[in-house]
């Protein structure tokens, strides 16, 4: 067994530090031995030393559940035992507290062994009632690093010191950071009402800029936002800093820095404040749009290539829509690292272990278009394809992190399905089977006792009557379909969901899929013949959206769905004048048409009748109007959009007249007198067409 002493990595650490540098130490082996070699030669002990492990011999080692108990700290080495569980997240976010001359060590047994090792963490990918027996995420780990110039301390094979030679620049390079505080700063003072986009990778200091320039501006009132207020504390340091004041580091108000939540921030008024929002990338565009119309002068600050989410697809859809409604709005971008130096090899490796640089190309006609089902190994073992794929997957989602790619090619349960053309992929759906829960969990799935992992759809069908039918079946729940972004509005998604429903619809009862309601993504649902069964009761803190479940049913004539609907309809209907009473009325709309129409009792056209030939009044006659509105929804397709909107937003959610003046195009009482009769006579004709 190679002995391998302290000292002969003095050459790798004054290098390091020389150059400023960074670097991915693998230490392989068997878990005791490795465990000892680290002690030895790294001593984890030490205060600059952060240890992920939970090996009984490394008592300095913690194992901790979140990822903020991580970031924002910086040690000379960070140590991860893949021991423990490989968990991306967790890796990838240690990594980033490796400051300039240190390294990450991390354990894993010899690389010849990682493709028919299963490591603890391979369990977290498996759906209830599957296992693994395999990580093709592993394998791909292994011809990778094979592969990468880093430095390597094998039990079998002993030491590899991966030594670049001598940079000849020392120091770190501030000026890109001095100049973008200036132009920020500039702009800001100029006091034109232009969004400012900045945009940079992880470490290279836009969070501290953001600081700055709110103690540049002392005199100025500034409103940070973010999902999470531990990702503006960096921001707060800063300012404290450059002001000289005291910060805790738990104070949502220092100086003239005020940190408010998106939710919070939507439904407070702004007069002359500026507007900051950090890690824009993990709030949906929609948000981010109502922001940027609140707020004169605002900033939007991403991380385009991190450890919790890749803006990638926020940067695209948001300059899109900046680009139509802002020309001129400024674009930063922030390249030069202020914790190391440029090309740092660890920033390198940690990129491409976790295709966190993956590149979508972006396709120049569609051609030829074929479908198939991929499977992991293919991804697995063809990086360029898992690149398109994982790549596909960052541009759809406001919010993809590297535990993603893990599910991605780990995941027993899931399936994937792609279009492409004969250069690419132009679209990815990934599909998760669920159901078949044996009876002895239903008590206690229905008592809340036991939330089996993985089978998402099934479970929330079943709490809404308890119908057992969708615990004992299968369905396939549409997880994600990713189109590129060029080609959308071709049809593309649809033809791929087809190809997907014909693919399984032997081997489901159900098909389904869970997301933020929108009028868009309902419209895309419902044309495929998807019913709405269930709206959340919570809405999204970041998007502000309420969760929308859609069914389709592999047989024609299904009793347990049709129940479902009715259940929902009642639902819904009922929460419409309470928790939905500000759902915007187009998503509404779209929910009510979808239901069948029912029998409207006859006394009630009568009295429509008489309605049409006086003079209507709002208090007398709404209940009528009301009554008739949700016994035949489809009436609201042929009525006008300000009859539309009058109907849902006064009748249908009880909204008062007051609320809605604002709304309107015009607010006196006579004009809205007369939009209430249009809107009787509209129904009354519409009533007249369908019969």
């Amino acid at each position: 067994m190679p002995v391998c002493k302290a000292s002969s990595l003095a050459p790798l650490f004054d290098e390091l530090a020389h150059n400023q540098h960074r670097q991915l130490f693998l230490l392989c082996g068997e878990h005791d031995w490795a465990i000892e070699q680290a002690q030895r030669l790294f001593t984890p002990s030490t205060s600059d030393c952060l240890a992920l492990s939970k090996h009984p011999k490394l008592a300095c080692a913690c194992w901790p559940e979140h990822l903020h108990q991580i970031l924002g700290q910086e040690f000379k080495l960070a140590l991860y035992d893949g021991y423990a569980g490989i968990e991306p997240n967790k890796l990838a976010a240690l990594s980033g507290t490796v400051k300039a001359g240190g390294l990450l060590i991390l354990i894993l047994p010899e690389l010849s062994d990682l493709s028919h090792w299963q490591d603890p963490s391979l369990a977290m990918w498996c759906s209830y009632g599957f296992s693994a027996q395999q990580s093709p995420f592993l394998q791909r780990w292994q011809a990778l690093l094979a592969t990468l110039d880093t430095s390597i301390l094998s039990q079998r094979d002993g030491l590899s010191l991966s030594l670049k030679g001598y940079a000849s620049q020392k120091h770190i390079d501030f000026s890109e950071q001095r100049n973008t505080l200036a132009q920020l700063k500039r702009q800001l003072e100029s006091k034109k009402s232009q969004p400012i986009l900045l945009s940079a990778d992880r470490g290279r200091g836009k969070s501290a800029v953001l600081g700055m320039l709110a103690a540049a501006m002392h005199e100025q009132t500034f409103v940070i936002c973010a999902l999470q207020y531990r990702a503006v504390k960096n921001s707060f340091k800063h300012l404290a800093e450059q002001l000289d004041i005291t910060y805790q580091g738990n104070e949502k108000q220092v100086a003239n820095l005020r940190f408010m939540p998106p939710d919070q921030l939507l439904t407070t008024p702004l007069s002359d404040q500026i507007l900051l929002i950090d890690e824009a990338a993990a709030i949906p565009v929609p948000v981010l749009i109502a922001l940027v119309k609140k707020a004169k002068r605002c900033v939007f600050s991403s991380t385009i290539i991190g450890y919790e989410g890749n803006g990638r697809g926020y940067t695209l859809r948001f300059k899109r829509y900046l680009s139509q409604h802002y020309p001129n709005f400024l674009s930063l971008q922030m390249r030069q690292p202020i914790r190391y130096q440029l090309h740092d090899p660890l920033e390198a490796h940690i990129n491409q272990l976790f295709a966190l640089d993956c590149q979508y190309p972006t396709p120049q006609a569609l051609g030829e278009l074929t479908y198939s089902r991929l499977t992991v190994k293919e991804l697995a073992l063809n990086e360029p394809l898992l690149h398109q794929a994982f790549s596909l997957l960052v541009l759809a989602h406001y919010q993809t992190t590297v535990n993603d790619l893990r599910q991605l090619l780990d995941s027993p349960s899931q399936a994937i399905f792609v279009i492409r053309n004969s250069q690419q992929l132009l679209g990815l759906s990934l599909v998760n089977l669920e159901g078949q829960i044996g009876h002895e969990l239903h008590n206690d799935i229905a008592q809340g006792k036991r939330r089996p992992k993985g089978h998402l759809l099934p479970q929330q069908l079943f709490a809404s009557q308890g119908d057992s039918q969708f615990l004992n079946t299968k369905i396939a729940r549409i997880v994600r379909i990713a189109i590129a972004p060029n080609v959308h509005n071709q049809g593309l998604g649809t033809q791929l969901l087809n190809y997907v429903e014909q693919q399984l619809a032997q081997s489901v009862d159900y098909f389904g899929s869970s997301f933020g309601a929108t009028q868009k993504l309902l419209n895309f649902w419902q044309k495929s013949g998807y019913k709405v069964v269930r709206l959340g009761y919570k809405q999204d803190k970041a998007s502000g959206e309420y969760a929308a479940m859609v069914i389709k049913s592999t047989s024609k004539n299904d009793s347990h769905l049709d129940r479902l609907c009715q259940h929902f309809r009642m639902n819904f209907t009922y929460q419409l004048s309470n928790l939905y009473q500000q759902l915007p009325w187009q998503l509404v709309k779209c929910i009510l048409v979808s239901m069948p129409n029912q029998h409207i009792p006859k006394h009630i056209e009568v009295q429509l009748d008489y309605m049409v030939n006086k003079n209507t009044m709002l208090e007398q006659d709404s209940a009528t109007v009301w009554q008739i509105l949700l016994a035949c929804p489809t009436l609201l397709n042929g009525l006008s959009d300000s009859s539309q909107q009058l109907g849902i937003r006064l009748l249908l959610q009880n909204n008062t007249k007051e609320l809605l003046k604002a709304e309107l195009p015009s607010s006196t009482n006579k004009v809205f007198a007369a939009a209430f009769k249009a809107l009787v006579h509209e129904i009354h004709e519409q009533l007249q067409l369908l019969h």
